[in-house]
């Protein structure tokens, strides 16, 4: 940098020199006339902005490309976690293992393969469960026959014996023979029954049916068991009004409802009621039956509608009347579900949808 600067004329003219301190301006006059002066501060600071805004420009080009890449990075995890859910979505729902290990490195690959393992176990147990029920299916529906074929036989020469017999104390006692042949036979059938229904062998056949009077037809049925047990039967059914009558398995859902108000009433202490109440959701039927017991131990929810799970709460049955239940609603395509109420007792909730037309279920 020069430290001064010079004039010279270059027609003649006496020259003079500035020991003035400048940064970097010259004059000179190629015409023989004053000259023009440019200082060199000017330069300088358009230089420096120039340099400002391709550094601002720089910056901003740098910023906005990690923008984008961290956008792009978070657009391809969010399509490998819709992806990881759709695939858990298709197990949950559809029973579909679309799930599979990978060897690639990363968060969403690692949770991959540790989902992939949990549900390889799932279906696995899944799939022994089936193998297992229809196992057990098989073993009590030739079982049944069986004791079926054998009681069948002993009828008959029950029948034979009580129509010989002379004698009124040996009738009796062939009447009492009877009598608990009908139970026993009974018995095998309801078995039958269950195996059926869990195999989904039997259909449900759909037919108008009046709540209120499904209701009450149940009542009188189980009439001395309450009566004995010294339990009245409290009826709120003030909100299915608007759907009196729906389409429904008469016979099946009567059984269904029959073995979850003979369970709430066996449960109940005497002096006590078991409450049944109705409700409408529109598009569902909704029936409530409370008892006054001593409710359910936490550990056997998860069981209860199991097939011979027998806890401290259903000691006293074979452990078939709430699985029945279950399945009989799930072949009208509703659900039963067991609570412990606040005050004290068990809530069993049986829901099934409000469906139109005669058209039988098809499992």
């Amino acid at each position: 940098m020069r430290t001064a600067w010079t004039y010279e004329d270059r027609e003649g003219c006496p020259g003079k020199v500035c020991t003035e301190m400048r940064t970097a301006w010259t004059y000179e006059d190629r015409e023989g006339c004053a000259g023009q002066y440019i200082h060199g501060n000017e330069c300088g600071m358009m230089e420096e902005k120039m340099i400002e805004k391709i550094i601002v420009l720089t910056g901003f080009i740098i910023i906005s490309g990690l923008f984008l890449m961290e956008r792009y990075k978070r657009y391809v995890l969010e399509k490998k976690l819709d992806r990881l859910i759709h695939e858990l979505d298709c197990f949950l729902l559809r029973g579909e293992n679309n799930l599979e290990e990978t060897l690639k490195e990363g968060r969403v690959e690692n949770l991959r393969n540790e989902l992939a393992a949990v549900v390889a176990g799932a279906q696995h147990q899944i799939q022994y469960r089936e193998v297992r029920e229809k196992r057990l299916n098989q073993f009590m529906e030739n079982m049944a026959h069986q004791m079926k074929t054998t009681l069948t036989a002993l009828q008959i020469r029950i029948d034979l014996a009580q129509a010989k017999a002379s004698l009124s104390d040996v009738r009796k006692e062939l009447e009492e023979c009877q009598r608990c042949m009908g139970r026993l036979t009974g018995e095998v059938e309801r078995i039958l029954e269950c195996s059926q229904l869990a195999d989904q062998k039997i259909n449900m056949w759909l037919e108008r049916c009046d709540v209120r009077q499904l209701i009450q037809n149940t009542i009188t049925v189980l009439e001395p068991l309450w009566k004995k047990k010294g339990v009245s039967i409290v009826q709120k059914l003030s909100n299915v009004s608007g759907i009196s009558e729906i389409y429904l398995d008469s016979y099946w859902f009567s059984q269904a409802f029959e073995n979850v108000v003979k369970n709430a009433i066996e449960h109940t202490p005497s002096g006590s009621a078991v409450i049944i109440q109705a409700c409408d959701r529109v598009h569902s039927l909704v029936l409530e039956i409370k008892d006054e017991g001593t409710g359910i131990g936490e550990d056997e929810l998860p069981y209860l509608f199991e097939r011979f799970h027998r806890g401290n709460y259903g000691k006293t049955g074979y452990g078939i009347g709430l699985s029945m239940a279950a399945d009989i609603l799930k072949a009208h395509h509703g659900s039963i579900q067991a609570e412990n109420r606040k005050d004290g007792g068990a809530c069993f909730r049986m829901e099934v949808p409000i469906l139109e037309g005669k058209r039988p279920y098809e499992l």
